[in-house]
């Protein structure tokens, strides 16, 4: 028996009184009472949702600013500009946070959000004849390669 009454029981060299002990079992994985649980996350995986929610501050920033918005080839002007800047960030804060608990239906939409910013490049790119877009599609697929890669990880 423990301090309190509590009955403490020993596995391995762990002690538990009735709360979540974590174990890491043979192969690394994280052992929580007998169910296993994702590796933890990837350093990369952090970062790239850190540098989505600095995106969606700084889309908060332009919503705010009164910076035009181009959406599919459209510039669009005041109210409209600010409801995209707005809905971008909100998008963002939520990847973010998905990233963070590694959530499936944040890998989800990061992947449907980059095929319309890829999308959204392009489009620009072919309306204006300029190819300085092409550093930031080359960024962004490099992500979503990488991102790919690491779906098992999204699991709840």
């Amino acid at each position: 028996m423990g301090e309190g009454g509590d009955v403490v029981k020993i596995v391995g060299a762990m002690q538990i009184r009735g709360e979540l002990q974590q174990m890491d079992d043979v192969q690394g994985n994280t052992v929580y009472r007998g169910r296993k649980h994702a590796q933890k996350r990837p350093m990369g995986i952090t970062l790239l949702g850190v540098l989505i929610l600095a995106g969606g501050i700084f889309c908060i920033c332009a919503g705010l600013s009164g910076t035009p918005a181009g959406i599919l080839g459209v510039a669009l002007l005041g109210k409209p500009a600010a409801l995209i800047h707005f809905v971008h960030a909100g998008i963002s804060i939520y990847i973010f946070h998905g990233f963070l608990r590694l959530k499936r239906s944040a890998w989800i939409v990061y992947m449907v959000f980059l095929a319309l910013g890829i999308m959204n490049n392009l489009i620009m790119i072919v309306s204006s004849g300029s190819f300085g877009l092409l550093v930031p599609i080359t960024l962004m697929c490099l992500f979503g390669y990488y991102v790919h890669g690491k779906r098992e990880l999204f699991v709840n």
